[in-house]
């Protein structure tokens, strides 16, 4: 699932990743302008008070009344910079965000971290990016712990290390952080880099994770059992699990759910509630695929579902439409 640490996969970056896509803009800001912000932003000659009522002119003169009232219950360094990485203008954004990072605000240093990082507004620079993350984490602010554990994993900057990565992920998550706790989970269960395994340690994690409410928590530890890879296979947890997820919304869960019932439920299966859920996840941009296949293996083993495996799903029946278990047939392979 894009974006999301799956088991096997990278660091999910979820909530804890400050920086959103853009907006996108409505109106084409004069050059001369973005320059004389950045000029102003720039400057040196004149003291922090002056320097940042001018930066504020220009960029609603540069922006309009939106910014105006965006930025009027908060006249900061960090809410300009704010709105205007919001729209994209990242090179402009990155000086307001270190005058704002400079006098210590802890927000400001970890998106000015994030475009240092990402190389947004400029070059890719990981030294300042990891400076800047850790100032921010100095003021013990979950985002900027996060960050700093992404980056040792990823070996941004520094040497690759999934146990210095989890160290991070462990200080966060103890404040609080589900994504954090999310990740470390995952680390300690698969053992991942030179972290050992601590198969235990990790399943406590993910168990916290999920108990706050985070959904791939909830679907990784189905995932974990319905493979029986890292943890021993166990149908009843992985439905169970899967189910918590789907319920919140987690697409894969919701294909997961109903392929793990087709292969082991016992006794019956709802066959307008498995539909309905492949149709929830087929509608879900990354997860047609995994919809699709799991469609093809329901269509194969329960013909009387009225539905065909290829793609077209069955209006939602007002009745359920409850069935007695089958073994399932061998599942169709999916086209590339």
């Amino acid at each position: 699932m894009p974006g999301i640490l799956g088991p096997g996969q990278r660091a999910v970056r979820g909530a804890s990743t400050p920086h959103a896509k853009h907006m996108q803009m409505r109106w084409r800001v004069p050059e001369s302008t973005l320059i004389a912000i950045h000029a102003v932003a720039m400057s040196t000659s004149t003291s922090p008070r002056p320097i940042f009522l001018l930066l504020l002119v220009v960029a609603l003169l540069a922006l309009g009344a939106a910014v105006f009232r965006e930025i009027a219950v908060d006249p900061s360094a960090y809410r300009v910079a704010l709105s205007l990485e919001k729209r994209g203008l990242y090179r402009f954004a990155r000086p307001l965000y270190l005058h704002a990072a400079q006098q210590g605000d802890a927000q400001a240093q970890v998106r000015l971290a994030g475009l240092y990082q990402e190389g947004r507004g400029g070059r890719t620079d990981y030294r300042a990016a990891l400076h800047w993350y850790g100032q921010a984490a100095r003021q013990d602010l979950p985002q900027a712990i996060f960050h700093l554990g992404v980056m040792h994993m990823d070996g941004q900057g520094v040497p690759a290390s999934h146990r210095r990565a989890a160290e991070f992920f462990e200080r966060a998550a103890l404040k609080g952080d589900r994504l954090c706790a999310l990740n470390l989970g995952i680390i300690l269960i698969e053992g991942q880099g030179d972290q050992p395994r601590d198969t235990a340690g990790g399943l406590r994690w993910l168990q916290l994770a999920a108990e706050r409410g985070h959904a791939y928590a909830h679907y990784a530890l189905g995932r974990y059992y319905d493979e029986g890879k890292h943890l021993p296979a166990n149908p009843g947890e992985a439905i169970k699990w899967y189910d918590k997820a789907a319920r919140l919304g987690e697409a894969d869960a919701q294909a997961g759910l109903v392929l793990v019932r087709i292969r082991n439920k016992a006794e019956q299966i709802d066959l307008g509630d498995s539909l309905r859920l492949l149709a929830q996840a087929h509608q879900t941009p990354g997860s047609a695929a995994v919809a699709q296949h799991t469609l093809a293996a329901l269509c194969a083993t329960y013909p009387e579902a009225g539905c065909r495996a290829n793609g077209r799903f069955p209006a939602p029946s007002a009745k359920p439409l409850v069935v007695a278990w089958r073994p399932p047939v061998r599942e169709p392979d999916v086209e590339p």
